[in-house]
């Protein structure tokens, strides 16, 4: 069986993880984001956060994680992603990253999840989809 064919609409998988100080300066030197809203806390209070926000790329970056390892895994690809970021990040927040599967396109063997980003209070921080598509 396929790994197309496994895959049910209604699956679903996650990741924990915790975001660090490292994390948020290891992603600004990566892709040159230094927006003084990650790194300093009086700019962050002015701009009315309670303390510097991590990228919200980098909170999304481990759909790539759970698409490229998990499900579907080795050889998928994501194709399209649709974010809505509905509450700041912060050092030292658990973020848990949800996917579920909501759609198969059979023609193209591409997967739609529906993404849920939760921090540790349960508190949604990002909500969305994106697509994949699922190797043979």
């Amino acid at each position: 069986m396929s790994k197309f064919n496994a895959i049910q609409v209604g699956d679903k998988t996650h990741l924990n993880r915790l975001i660090t100080k490292g994390d948020i300066a290891t992603f600004a030197e990566l892709t040159g984001d230094r927006n003084p809203l990650h790194f300093d806390a009086a700019f962050a209070k002015k701009m009315n956060f309670e303390a510097p926000v991590a990228h919200g790329m980098l909170t999304c970056s481990f759909l790539s994680t759970l698409i490229g390892t998990v499900m579907p895994g080795e050889g998928s690809i994501i194709t399209n992603v649709r974010l809505d970021f509905k509450k700041p990040v912060f050092i030292n927040d658990i973020v848990c990253v949800n996917i579920e599967v909501i759609k198969k396109i059979f023609l193209s063997k591409e997967i739609v999840f529906k993404i849920t980003i939760t921090n540790q209070l349960s508190e949604t921080v990002v909500v969305g989809t994106t697509k994949s598509i699922c190797p043979e």
